[in-house]
């Protein structure tokens, strides 16, 4: 080989290394690029996931709120269950005496009826005693009468 190609070929090895070295920078600002992208994406997970934290601790200060308001709310319940049933027979009972009561007024109703009846018995006895004594009075008034005139005529 000639030493004019000895230096062609140098030439040509050279401007390889300086084209690899080229596309070796660029790659290296493309890849330097992306890990700065990976980089900042990853301090917005942090982020969100500090926030994220947040928010898991104020739900589980909630969840517990809210299991001491269900405990609470149980035990409002099962009181009013307790009422309920209370309720329930008082009205029960009610309902027994509201029975008793109707029975009782449909006694008193009959007896109602039965005095009415004996009432209006002892009203036509009243009648017919009234009438007995205005017919004893004039018998009685008539005697009287005959007494008086045969007293005033005998004497």
């Amino acid at each position: 080989m000639t030493p004019e190609g000895r230096v062609e070929r140098l030439e040509r090895i050279a401007k390889l290394f300086a084209r690899a070295g080229r596309r070796a920078r660029t790659d290296l600002r493309q890849q330097d690029e992306k890990i700065n992208i990976l980089i900042n994406l990853h301090m917005q997970n942090e982020e969100l996931f500090a926030k994220n934290e947040e928010r898991f601790k104020k739900n589980e200060e909630r969840f517990r709120e809210n299991e001491v308001r269900f405990a609470k709310n149980e035990e409002r319940f099962a009181k009013n269950e307790e009422r309920f049933e209370k309720n329930e027979e008082r009205f029960a009972k009610q309902d027994e005496n509201i029975r008793a009561i109707f029975e009782l007024q449909k006694q008193n109703e009959e007896r109602f009826r039965e005095n009415e009846e004996r009432f209006a018995k002892t009203d036509e006895r009243f009648a017919e005693l009234a009438e007995s004594q205005a017919n004893t009075d004039r018998r009685l008034n008539s005697l009287i009468d005959i007494i008086r005139r045969g007293r005033n005529g005998a004497s």
